[in-house]
């Protein structure tokens, strides 16, 4: 697998919040954040929104940090794992977070699609090459007073392309159905 795929650049939370309210984040969701640094995105989607949350990082200090911040907050329901993305089986995952580059993207779009067809990407500031996003949103966030883009990506119509031409949807390794459907 080789190199990392993007170095940890936090997501401002007031946007990241905003936006996963807009594409429907509630208490009967599975949000998987894929390169999730310190943790504060599936954090926030378990403390905000009452998601269920896994965060996939490759860098076992920012795991730990994550692990100790949710243990510090009596936090249920949020998971961390140390796991290279390009690694990840998405299924039982119904939205899918990535702040990545288009080229870090362009990599995991076989993974994306294991999420299945009822799930919804959504990325941050990078679109996914060829992939036409279902809406695009734009906050400015007052944190660092800059403008954020996130595409939606509904996955139904992409599968369904993708089943019309008979490309097929592999399932990489780690199962996310695992970790997010245990007592934690």
């Amino acid at each position: 697998m080789g190199r990392r795929l993007n170095p940890f650049v936090p997501s401002p939370l007031d946007v990241v919040v905003r936006a996963l309210g807009e594409v429907g984040l509630g208490r009967e969701s599975v949000l998987v954040d894929l390169g999730s640094g310190d943790g504060r995105v599936p954090i926030s989607a378990r403390r905000v929104f009452g998601a269920r949350a896994v965060g996939v990082e490759v860098n076992p200090r920012l795991v730990s940090y994550s692990r100790r911040l949710r243990d510090s907050l009596g936090l249920k329901g949020v998971e961390f794992v140390c796991a290279d993305a390009r690694s990840v089986d998405l299924r039982g995952a119904n939205f899918v977070f990535a702040y990545l580059t288009s080229g870090a993207l362009e990599v995991l779009k076989p993974v994306l699609l294991t999420a299945g067809e009822g799930a919804t990407v959504v990325t941050h500031d990078y679109p996914i090459r060829g992939w036409r996003p279902s809406e695009v949103l734009s906050f400015r966030s007052s944190e660092t007073q800059r403008r954020h883009t996130f595409y939606v990506y509904r996955l139904r119509e992409l599968l369904a392309d993708r089943l019309r031409s008979r490309e097929s949807v592999s399932s990489p390794g780690l199962e996310v159905s695992k970790l997010v459907f245990s007592d934690r």
